[in-house]
């Protein structure tokens, strides 16, 4: 494994954690900071994840 797919790796993992967080957030409903940082992680987590997967596309063996 070289090092662009590790990193794709690795950011997957980043962005599931993210978007796991994000969405049990949303789902309290409750208005705040920490609800406004979990639209902006789900937005983050939308455009990072094509881009880890075409990384693992184009560095696939």
């Amino acid at each position: 494994m070289n090092l662009p797919i590790a990193a794709a790796i690795f950011g997957l993992v980043v962005c599931l954690v993210f978007a796991f967080t994000a969405v049990r957030e949303l789902k309290r409903n409750q208005p705040g900071h920490a609800r406004n940082a979990a639209v902006i992680h789900i937005a983050m987590v939308s455009m990072f994840v094509p881009f880890c997967l075409y990384i693992l596309i184009a560095y696939a063996p």
